[in-house]
């Protein structure tokens, strides 16, 4: 009895774990059109972040030049401490288009076209609205939210052309929760999730570029 019953345990598990491979499977044919994991040859890659000389970007910088993979850290600052070999710092202002377009042309021509993405720079002011100037509001906005624009409208053709690419939004839990002293970072925030559901569709509907991910 003891037997039959293990037998019947075992044949949930499989089942369940069956069916959990199934739908892993359905929803990458469903969102990204594509039954199979795309390939990704890390020695090949070149992964771009911005705000890279501190805070989180400084850590995957950090972890990404350790495991030999090509990284390029766009900010307005240097970087701290000195970066590994396969490390690369750019002075750039993502808040300005033409400051991205500049720097890019270096990186192309120096590096190669980025394949991954992570828009990472972010700015806080933990301020109550009346206590916001004016510049503070509209420099936020440009930082956590604009500078996705610039860089995606920069890098995504060649990802499009080449049906190769990862972009990644940092967003937060103020995305979806918004504390006092902290409204125009939420604001910020939500509207980056906005952002990266709508490009997520545009690639699928208006690119056919699902193999660009989003996730």
């Amino acid at each position: 009895m003891i037997v039959n019953l293990l037998r019947f345990l075992i044949g949930i598990v499989g089942t369940f774990s069956t069916c959990l491979i199934i739908n892993k499977i359905l929803n990458r044919i469903f969102l990204y059109k594509s039954s199979t994991a795309q390939h990704w040859d890390w020695s090949k890659e070149i992964v771009l972040i911005t705000g890279g000389s501190g805070g989180i970007g400084s850590e995957m910088i950090n972890k990404f030049s350790r495991r030999n993979i090509k990284v390029v850290s766009f900010d307005i600052n240097p970087p701290k401490s000195a970066l590994l070999t396969n490390a690369h710092f750019y002075k750039v202002d993502v808040t300005s288009p033409h400051s991205i377009h500049e720097a890019m042309e270096q990186v192309r021509q120096e590096i190669g076209d980025p394949t991954v993405l992570i828009n990472n720079a972010g700015i806080a002011l933990g301020k109550d609205i009346l206590a916001c100037t004016a510049d503070q509001i509209k420099q936020m906005v440009e930082v956590n939210l604009l500078a996705h624009f610039w860089l995606v409208q920069e890098l995504l053709p060649s990802m499009v052309k080449q049906k190769h690419g990862h972009v990644v939004t940092i967003a937060s839990v103020a995305s979806f929760i918004t504390i006092a002293s902290n409204i125009d970072y939420s604001c910020t925030k939500a509207a980056l999730v906005a952002f990266h559901e709508g490009l997520t569709q545009d690639l699928k509907h208006r690119y056919n570029a699902s193999d660009v991910l989003t996730r």
